[in-house]
């Protein structure tokens, strides 16, 4: 009995429990309040689980269309002293661009007025060589077509411009072209036409405004010998004009020259009478004639800074067009006596570049214009002699090293220069300090030439 009595209590309790669930055992109409929110049965708003998106691409979407920016209130100012009003609100996400798609036709017709346009450049060019030709520019102008011109027609005019200043009328409908004689006399007055006398204008011809010059003679290059024979013809007709202007009287006649060979010759009695006299005199003015053209060899030549920028204004090529690069591989530069000539040479030559020394592989990389890069190539593979040795060492060693020689493994142009002087750098320990050494200059790709050179130079 008690079993029973448990089971109906336990029964009720699930009764009462489904009840307050409210399941959907039965369909029944919803009860709406009137906010339309929905209820239970017991009158209590049921909150409904929405649904959340998970994809990153449809949270987008929604924040997207939950988010409004809206215009701030105007009483705003008042309430927030830190709101500025002169700040705009921008769009939040920019709108994207719908496709837009090109009209039929629309590039066609735009390569037919290109070709248009090239077609009337040609015959405005044909149009302008031809009156430069023949000299009327002032025509070619007239002639001269754009492209608004062609585009469009103009309409015809009532009367053209060049009546205008003939006919008193604005048209031809009112005016009679055939002028008779006692017009144009003058006899008869007419008010229609004007400007017309029976004087002649005979305009005064004038050369074109782009009337090209005449182009300067061109330098004639004489010989030795027929610039020797102008400098004889000059000073023959300098003296010629002295001896006139001392036949006339205008300047005195110059003293004789007299030396000791012509002494006697020139001052037959005076050098019979006095002969001492004579010759201390003749002396005196051989010393003076001496002087004064010492005088005027040292007033000629030029000072030590003269000299200086001369030579270097001399040695000095331009390298504004491009720089020329020679780079030379020598076996063995231990020699001071050929690292000397090299240094020497290079600082002659005005040139930049650098001596790399590094054991087994030694490089120089000289930079200049082409006329001394000419020389300096001659004097690095052929006028120097690089198995000399100065110091005469013959052992073992000297004998069993190969041959040292120089060779030349690039040669090339360049706008502009690696290096702003001639220096000298000298390796110790690892030779792959070389290549870093030249990457700051941005010409490490002369290492690795030299590199190359010396292991073909081995295997040979």
């Amino acid at each position: 009995m008690a079993s029973k009595d448990r089971a109906s209590v336990l029964q009720a309790k699930i009764n009462q429990r489904m009840v307050s669930l409210n399941l959907p055992g039965i369909a029944k109409a919803p009860v709406l309040d009137k906010e339309g929110r929905t209820l239970d049965a017991s009158g209590k708003a049921i909150s409904v689980i929405k649904h959340e998106p998970t994809l990153k691409v449809n949270i987008r979407d929604s924040k997207r269309k939950n988010f409004k920016l809206e215009k701030p209130d105007d009483n705003l100012t008042v309430t927030n002293p830190y709101f500025d009003p002169r700040m705009r609100i921008k769009g939040a996400i920019r709108q994207p661009k719908a496709m837009k798609f090109n009209e039929a036709g629309k590039y066609i017709q735009l390569a037919q007025k290109q070709r248009a346009h090239s077609k009337l450049e040609e015959l405005q060019k044909q149009i302008a060589a031809t009156a430069k030709k023949t000299g009327i520019s002032t025509v070619a102008k007239r002639v001269m077509l754009t492209d608004d011109n062609l585009s469009k027609e103009d309409p015809v005019p009532e009367i053209e411009w060049w009546d205008k200043f003939i006919l008193v009328s604005e048209n031809y409908s009112t005016s009679e072209i055939p002028i008779s004689q006692q017009e144009l006399q003058g006899s008869v007055a007419t008010p229609k036409y004007r400007e017309i006398t029976h004087l002649i204008e005979h305009p005064l011809s004038k050369p074109p405004p782009g009337a090209a010059e005449t182009a300067p003679p061109l330098s004639v290059v004489l010989t030795k010998k027929e610039r020797r024979k102008l400098r004889t013809q000059r000073r023959l007709e300098r003296q010629r004009e002295e001896q006139e202007k001392i036949r006339l009287g205008l300047i005195p006649p110059p003293p004789p020259k007299v030396r000791i060979a012509n002494l006697m010759r020139v001052l037959c009695s005076e050098a019979v009478q006095d002969p001492t006299k004579v010759e201390a005199t003749v002396r005196a003015q051989a010393a003076e004639r001496q002087k004064k053209h010492l005088k005027a060899n040292a007033e000629r030549q030029l000072t030590k800074e003269q000299r200086g920028a001369k030579k270097t204004a001399k040695l000095t090529e331009d390298t504004s067009q491009g720089v020329h690069i020679a780079v030379f591989r020598i076996n063995n530069l231990s020699n001071p006596q050929h690292k000397y000539k090299v240094e020497t040479n290079a600082t002659q030559f005005l040139f930049t570049g650098l001596m790399l020394l590094a054991k087994d592989n030694n490089i120089v990389i000289i930079e200049g214009g082409p006329k001394g890069l000419r020389k300096f190539k001659r004097l690095m593979m052929v006028r120097m002699k690089w198995d000399e040795d100065v110091r005469n060492r013959k052992n073992q060693e000297d004998d069993k090293r190969p041959k040292n020689q120089c060779k030349l493994i690039w040669e090339g142009t360049r706008k502009t220069r690696y290096f702003s002087k001639f220096a000298t750098k000298l390796i110790t320990g690892d030779p792959s300090a070389a290549k870093e050494y030249l990457t700051k200059y941005n010409c490490q790709n002369f290492w690795d030439l030299a590199v190359c050179e010396s292991i073909v130079s081995e295997e040979v």
